[in-house]
């Protein structure tokens, strides 16, 4: 059987990128998270933060946010490499 693999859109690294970036709400819970990173799991880590991408409109995968992270600090290596 052949598995085809899901790209991940434009649209969806775009509204990834701009909710990072500017939804409040949605940093400080991710701070929050991140702070009782020691008191959970990686499963239970990796589903909250899902499910915070979730509530705030952007219902990826685990795969699409591992694409969508790499995506972006890419990117941030790029623009600082340029800023040199």
């Amino acid at each position: 059987m052949f598995l085809r693999k899901k790209k991940v859109t434009f649209d969806k690294v775009a509204k990834f990128n701009y909710e990072l970036d500017t939804n409040d709400k949605l940093k400080e819970e991710l701070k929050g998270l991140a702070l009782c990173r020691n008191d959970i799991n990686k499963t239970e880590y990796l589903s909250r933060m899902l499910a915070l991408f979730s509530k705030e409109g952007l219902d990826i995968t685990l795969k699409e946010l591992d694409m969508l992270l790499l995506l972006r600090n890419k990117t941030d290596q790029i623009l600082l490499e340029r800023n040199k």
